[in-house]
């Protein structure tokens, strides 16, 4: 690839360094940000429409799923807090080409969430503007928050988290709105409808069977991914140990506690079959309250909340390209950092090829979103299997070799991770029943099979002595 490559002691930036300025709150805000996206504000729709009400049951699995992967991923991020965290560990762990694989479909997972994310943010301002095409929205979300990550680590920080904080407060105040509403204590101003968990239903809570319900997993997983928010952020939080054992700890409680809130109101106030993917379902469900002003508010609150989650994942994505290029598997330009301590470079690739998957909202403007959440939600799960596989050795070396590391442990090791990847395994192998999905599986098994065919061809040129 006649690609330079820095040494790893010694590089003539050097003196730039990651700015350790996150804090617990912070760190937990970013995390959230990362996870609540388009996942629960747009594709919950879709899974609800396909599955019914088993839905819901399909989240609270969700919820365990995420609490075990993200706990692993802390696990090991407090032992050893330094940039591209989990990254580290798998090539320590396992060698140098599950990393380059993992790093790199991490990139284009993130990069991929980033156009899944941006393109929901067009269909929520479609709500006011029906006459602007997709791709023009996108094109002006995608310069915003790229200009964001050029902010400094302090700075970024502060504007995530008051995007995530006023998701966050949303999501809370529509459960309280909608138990108003359910237990009669605020009154719509139209009559709802009272069959909601059993319309059409004969079927009862599985309308279309396991076989049509499965398929929906991957989604409903999905809505869970962003995890890696809270590892790739290690190295520039204050008190790592304390920092992200803290953060891990409160975004499970509150994720839990906001997805599942919000399913189970969300099939109590429409019948299932009412939701889809043009509408957020949170819109959907308040429209047909017909309280005034409410559905404006809420698609602006969903405005940004999607646009917190895209910003989130660009966060992480160049972290990934950064230690990629540390390790000699990606140009070494991308491991310089600015004099605010930012990799600039990492940061211009990932927004170019944002820019490239943008055309599919240009060209494919009603599929778009379908297409894109199920590639990126098939690689956001590879993802989950890597860290949980990495998991699987690290522990057990840490027990030998460092013990005194182990500040914070998954639970139920090691037949949690077992159990979360043979869930993981499950949910992809049912994506390919979902025929509408199945150009977004085929694209997300493409980018797989590419990364790793780079890797088998100039896997020499890429391994390095440590010097």
């Amino acid at each position: 690839m006649g690609i330079k490559h820095p040494a790893r002691s010694q590089s003539s930036h050097k003196p730039h360094a990651f700015q350790r300025d996150l804090g617990a709150p912070v760190l937990t805000l970013l995390t959230l940000g990362g996870i609540m996206g388009s996942g629960l504000f747009l594709a919950s729709g879709l899974s609800i429409h396909r599955a019914g009400p088993i839905s819901l049951l399909f989240f609270a699995v969700g919820a365990v799923a995420m609490y075990f992967e993200i706990s692993a991923l802390a696990e090991m991020s407090i032992a050893a807090p330094t940039p591209g965290s989990f990254l580290v560990r798998t090539e320590q762990m396992w060698g140098p080409g599950f990393s380059f694989v993992t790093g790199w479909i991490f990139w284009f997972s993130s990069v991929l969430t980033m156009s899944s994310e941006v393109t929901a943010a067009s269909v929520f301002t479609r709500f006011w503007f029906p006459g602007v095409p997709l791709w023009g929205w996108s094109l002006l979300y995608s310069a915003l928050i790229i200009g964001l990550n050029f902010l400094s680590v302090r700075g970024f920080g502060t504007v995530e988290g008051i995007m995530a904080a006023v998701k966050t407060l949303a999501v809370f105040l529509f459960l309280i709105l909608a138990a108003a509403i359910t237990w009669r204590l605020l009154p719509p101003s139209r009559p709802l409808p009272r069959q909601t968990w059993t319309a059409f239903g004969a079927h009862g809570w599985l309308p279309h069977g396991w076989l049509g319900a499965a398929p929906t997993l991957l989604l409903v997983l999905f809505a869970y991914a962003g995890t890696g928010v809270i590892g790739l952020a290690a190295a520039e939080a204050k008190h790592p140990t304390r920092s992200i054992a803290r953060a891990t700890r409160s975004t499970v409680l509150i994720i839990t506690l906001l997805y599942l809130g919000s399913i189970f109101f969300l099939l109590t106030l429409l019948p299932w079959t009412q939701y889809g993917p043009q509408v957020s379902p949170f819109v959907s469900a308040l429209q047909a309250t017909g309280l005034p002003g409410v559905t404006s508010v809420m698609n602006l609150v969903l405005l940004f909340a999607v646009l917190s989650t895209m910003n989130a994942a660009l966060y992480s994505n160049v972290r990934v390209l950064y230690r990629l290029a540390r390790d000699h598997q990606a140009p070494a330009i991308l491991a310089r950092l600015n004099r605010r301590g930012q990799p600039s470079f990492a940061i211009w690739s990932s927004a170019l090829l944002l820019t490239l998957t943008i055309l599919l909202a240009y060209w494919l403007p009603k599929q778009a979103y379908a297409y894109l959440v199920t590639a990126t939600g098939f690689q956001a799960m590879f993802i989950w299997l890597m860290v949980l596989l990495t998991q699987l050795r690290y522990r057990p070396h840490l027990e030998r070799h460092q013990p005194d590391r182990l500040h914070y442990k998954q639970p139920g090791f090691p037949a949690s991770t077992y159990g979360v990847m043979g869930l993981v395994i499950l949910a992809m192998g049912f994506s390919f029943l979902a025929r509408t999905e199945l150009v977004g599986v085929i694209l997300g098994i493409g980018v797989i099979l590419l990364v790793l065919a780079v890797w088998i061809i100039f896997r020499r040129r890429m391994i390095r002595p440590h010097s």
